[in-house]
């Protein structure tokens, strides 16, 4: 009999460890829950105060006139250097050209290798133009795939001759997947207008090179062309 009692009483003492054992269990395991919960949480955050420090960073360089992707000025700093450039030529009396630069195909070379190989043509497209004007011109980053340039005392012809050269640099630039290891053929279209042939106003020089950029793209792109007025 005392065996008997003393087996039940193992017994009960048995399942009351495994409930106890189930219970640290569940409680182990939601607690883990929680863990893997805040740990999202955070991550979410983080990810979120890069994006803030991310649009900080874009806004201070805009702020300071530099495009933080090629390190040239950028559009609002342009538009303002074209406007002063503008009224200088017209009170000495000199030429001025505007030369647009757009990198053909970059859309789709940012949709097929992404676009850290596309970020990547841009900023050696931009060092090309750099590298192609003087000291007294000014190669800025319009936005997007397009790129622009001042060039002071220089006539369309001219401007024209500037913008060929770039070209051809552009067309032997070859720029690698760091993926697939492949190489990425790069071209360029470029339109130049000038002061005083095709407008005595910046937007009217810009609206001139937009127009021809457009055609010369329509007719096949990797080309040099003059604005018609």
């Amino acid at each position: 009999m005392k065996a008997h009692i003393a087996h039940v009483l193992q017994s009960i003492h048995g399942q009351n460890r495994t409930k106890q054992n189930e219970l640290h269990v569940r409680t182990l395991q939601a607690h883990n829950v929680q863990l893997e919960r805040a740990i999202r949480d955070k991550e979410r955050e983080v990810e979120s105060l890069k994006h803030q420090v991310a649009n900080l960073e874009a806004r201070v360089q805009e702020m300071m006139g530099t495009d933080s992707l090629t390190g040239l000025p950028n559009r609002h700093q342009f538009k303002e250097h074209l406007t002063h450039s503008l009224k200088r030529a017209l009170r000495l009396g000199y030429s001025l050209s505007l030369m647009l630069i757009d990198i053909d195909h970059l859309r789709e070379i940012n949709l097929k290798y992404g676009y850290e190989v596309g970020d990547l043509v841009l900023i050696e497209v931009a060092a090309i133009l750099k590298s192609s004007v003087r000291e007294i011109d000014m190669p800025a980053r319009w936005g997007g795939e397009e790129l622009v340039t001042v060039l002071h005392e220089t006539d369309a012809e001219g401007a024209a001759v500037v913008a060929e050269r770039i070209r051809r640099k552009v067309s032997s630039l070859e720029i690698k997947d760091p993926q697939s290891g492949r190489l990425i053929k790069v071209t360029c279209t470029l339109a130049v207008s000038s002061y005083p042939s095709h407008s005595h106003e910046a937007h009217g020089l810009l609206e001139s090179a937009g127009e021809a950029l457009v055609a010369a793209k329509d007719n096949g792109c990797n080309a040099v062309v003059i604005a018609v007025r």
